[in-house]
């Protein structure tokens, strides 16, 4: 048990939302993430790294890569770009020993699927072969399983997370090395945005609320303000939840998966875990 475990009966009622909460998290949830990396060039010029948001599932004996359905139509959309040269591709599963901190996707044909039916915003890629392999002998991985939503309806919620990589945090840096080879390197931060469920408004014209049965909730904000300014590369991120139990252990749930927000008032949507299964069943 951690001493922030060791500790939580001290804690006050908003400790979940604190910006030190959400980092000692971050550290937690970032083994469900799994980006895909996509850098590009165009016409020659330099490099442009596209990172996609999403984290592994495993179910009924199959590794998928759970996003939104969004995610993967632009994924699809920049590989079929004519204009765009695909320079590499990578699961980033954050290894930790140098050089490794990334898989190498090493068939581009991959099983996408998406769907928008019901208004859900859901898709999934199916990893298979050497990449699952290398994968999942990644000790800083944790794949998604029943035990983090089995037994949902028990838990008792104090606070929500939506996990991700934002696009404004994700930099590029070019170095030359000593044979005037660029290096490409890639520094994606992932954010642990606390998140306060809110209730659905009842009738909308707003498309936003066309599914009274999604998750909605509002970010809440950092006394300093250090979050990103907006979440976008974040959509196909995890919605989880964290509670104490009677021993003050801390435990999370996956509820859902984080696909849209409504920019202005900073509220997002999730489809629940239930609906996911649904579809993947």
């Amino acid at each position: 048990m951690t001493t922030f475990e060791n500790r939580s009966h001290e804690l006050p009622d908003n400790w979940w939302a604190y910006q030190s909460t959400c980092e000692i998290l971050a550290g937690w949830f970032q083994k469900h993430l799994v980006g895909l990396l996509i850098s590009i060039s165009k016409n020659e010029k330099a490099h442009n790294n596209l990172v996609f948001t999403g984290f592994l599932l495993f179910y009924r004996e199959r590794l998928l890569w759970i996003t939104a359905g969004h995610v993967i139509d632009k994924i699809q959309e920049v590989l079929q770009e004519p204009n765009y040269d695909i320079v590499t591709m990578q699961w980033l599963d954050g290894g930790k020993i140098p050089g490794a901190e990334s898989v190498i996707v090493h068939n581009r044909d991959l099983q996408f699927f998406s769907t928008y039916e019901n208004d859900v915003d859901f898709g999934c890629v199916m990893i298979e072969g050497l990449d699952a392999a290398n994968i999942l002998q990644n000790n800083e991985v944790k794949v998604v399983t029943e035990q983090i939503w089995k037994n949902i309806h028990l838990s008792n919620p104090e606070g929500y997370y939506i996990v991700g990589y934002p696009e404004e945090w994700v930099e590029t840096d070019l170095e030359s090395s000593s044979n005037n080879i660029m290096i490409n390197k890639l520094f994606a931060r992932v954010a642990c945005l606390p998140v306060e469920k809110t209730d659905h408004p009842g009738k909308s014209v707003d498309p936003f609320w066309n599914n009274p049965e999604a998750f909605y909730g509002k970010i809440l904000d950092y006394s300093d303000q250090n979050q990103p300014n907006s979440i976008s590369g974040m959509s196909g991120g995890p919605l989880l939840s964290i509670e104490r139990d009677q021993n003050g252990e801390l435990r999370y749930y996956l509820f859902g998966l984080q696909h849209g927000w409504d920019k202005n008032k900073r509220i997002i949507r999730a489809e629940s875990i239930q609906t996911i299964l649904q579809i993947i069943s």
